[in-house]
């Protein structure tokens, strides 16, 4: 009987806690023995989950491991046999696993089984598993197959293997899989209260220690917080303090994140880095946990309204060079922690800036959440979005928009997204320096722009057109910023078009809520557009941006 490990207090070496050397398979050796071998591995592993590795190390190089339940999900060659016995005997509700009644049947396939049952906390039985190992002539597992023998167990399984139901009670509130590792996205309030488990639990912390890349800002604000939280816990916390602001997203500021990974020195598989901030520092921290090692497991904490309802869900991490997002890489955390507590140190500019990219999902994904924004969106912002419950609604839904959106496609083989809208001329807008535009504003400037082209198009109708123009201005979203002529957009256009593989692709809003696609957008197009444009400008100028206004301008208004 054996039973999962709890946490070390103190770093354990790889030589205190390996089992004694000896080859992954023997050749020689009888089945019953071959698979005790294994049994012995899965009861080292379960102990330390670092020692998975040595189980599936046990496996032909092309071995396979197939679990049946509702339906079947196989895992073939090594690399993924190893998340799916990960998911078995780390990712469930199980709290120890016995093995009993190991016989060899007769035949050409080398074939032994066994009884597996899960145990819960309490002692009761979870599941029961019939587990059965063929072996090839190297000794090595050829296929490993795990089936339950009654109807709960075939339910543990189900949920074991493809997770907790998402939105269920005990399970993430959102779940991402890029067909290597599957994130979970938690809405927890307060991770960092004194005594709070959550994030030791869910990161299976194991070591004692926690490395984190926090933008310097939360650190300042935050650090007396995060340490007591630490110590709570019986946690060491080892910190990382980066820039976060706009223009640190830099191939520089992601060297100095690796040479301080280098220094703290994090076990390979055991230590994942936990990256908070804004969006700027956990997309860059994403790129240096993806470089470092060839590719650390890491987790983000959001701490701006733009990072939770926007870069709370893809696996895209980058920085800018030569261009907005020049180098980088498609990378998922395993998990994301959607944490509301920091939100009331969040500045005004940022939390409107925030807003540009919710009124993204809403023009084109979500005609109820432009609804909400339209109703209480001015509230909202006042209140920086806390302790409302329309305020949460909003979150929730533009992370839902995100999800059914980019869900599907993490690694985006169709360049049709209609997540995209916002991003035709923001990424012209963000790189030009004059402008020194927040994400969010530069989505919110490029969203009207695009839904001027829409109206000139006959995608959206004038009342429609009033109603968007009307919400900017009322929200204090920018609609332009000084500098910006209609030759700006069409070298945006253009500039965007390769990003696109040679064609614009550019979302359009088609009525509130719903989205179209053109591949065209003639000069004369932008031109009228940004003349109606000019028109409602020169009504409401606050609705244009201009330098003071800029994230490199120290403001809070």
């Amino acid at each position: 009987s054996w039973a999962r490990g709890g946490p070390l207090k103190a770093l354990a070496s790889r030589e205190e806690t390996a089992a004694p050397a000896r080859p992954a398979a023997d050749p020689g050796a009888d089945e019953a023995s071959l698979f005790e071998g294994f049994v012995g591995d899965c009861e080292a592993a379960v102990g330390d989950k670092r020692l998975i590795d040595e189980v599936v190390a046990r496996f032909a190089y092309s071995g396979a491991l197939q679990f049946e339940h509702e339906t079947t999900t196989r895992y073939d060659g090594q690399g993924a046999v190893k998340r799916g016995l990960s998911r078995l005997f780390f990712e469930g509700d199980a709290a120890g696993f016995d093995w009993a009644g190991v016989r060899t049947h007769a035949g050409e396939d080398r074939t032994v089984s066994a009884r597996l049952t899960a145990t819960a906390e309490s002692g009761a039985v979870a599941a029961e598993l019939d587990v059965a190992a063929a072996f090839d002539d190297a000794g090595g597992v050829a296929s490993l197959f795990v089936s339950p023998l009654d109807a709960p167990s075939r339910a543990w399984l189900a949920r074991t293997v493809e997770g907790v139901q998402v939105g269920q009670d005990g399970g993430p509130k959102w779940e991402t899989y890029d067909g290597r590792v599957r994130q979970q996205i938690w809405q927890s309030p307060d991770c960092f209260a004194p005594g709070n488990p959550f994030l030791a639990e869910k990161l299976e912390l194991t070591t004692g220690r926690l490395v984190t890349i926090v933008d310097e800002t939360v650190w300042g604000l935050y650090r007396e917080k995060m340490e007591a939280w630490a110590a709570s816990v019986d946690l060491v916390l080892d910190p990382i303090i980066a820039p976060g602001n706009e223009d640190e997203k830099s191939m520089e500021n992601m060297i100095f994140m690796l040479d301080e990974i280098a220094r703290v020195d994090p076990l390979r598989r055991a230590e994942p880095i936990l990256a908070v901030g804004g969006g700027v520092l956990t997309d860059t921290a994403g790129f240096a946990c993806a470089l470092w090692r060839r590719g650390v497991p890491w987790a983000r904490m959001p701490t701006t309204l733009l990072g939770m309802v926007d870069a709370s869900v893809g696996i895209k991490v980058a920085v800018n060079y030569k261009r907005k997002n020049g180098v980088g890489h498609f990378f998922s955390p395993s998990h994301t922690f959607v944490d509301t507590s920091f939100l009331p140190t969040v500045s005004y500019p940022d939390v409107i800036s925030g807003c540009g990219e919710i009124m993204k999902a809403a023009l084109v994904h979500d005609g109820t959440l432009f609804d909400l924004m339209e109703a209480h969106g001015a509230r909202l912002i006042d209140k920086k979005f806390v302790d409302d419950p329309v305020a949460d609604d909003v979150i929730k839904r533009s992370v839902d928009t995100m999800l059914e959106c980019i869900g599907p496609d993490l690694w985006e083989e169709s360049l049709l997204r209609p997540m995209d809208y916002g991003h035709s001329f923001s990424r012209t807008l963000e790189t030009t320096e004059a402008f020194k535009l927040r994400h969010g504003e530069a989505v919110a400037i490029d969203c009207i722009m695009n839904s001027m082209i829409a109206n000139d198009k006959g995608l959206l109708s004038d009342a429609d057109t009033d109603r968007v123009l009307a919400l900017y201005a009322k929200l204090g979203l920018p609609c332009s910023i000084e500098g910006i002529t209609a030759e700006t957009y069409k070298r945006a256009a253009r500039e965007i078009t390769v990003h696109r593989d040679g064609i614009l692709r550019a979302p359009l809003p088609n009525g509130i809520g719903k989205c179209a696609y053109t591949d065209e957008m003639r000069d004369d197009e932008i031109e009228r557009a940004f003349a109606k444009l000019s028109k409602f400008i020169d009504a409401h100028p606050e609705t244009k941006w201009d330098p003071s206004k800029s994230f490199a301008a120290d403001r809070e208004s």
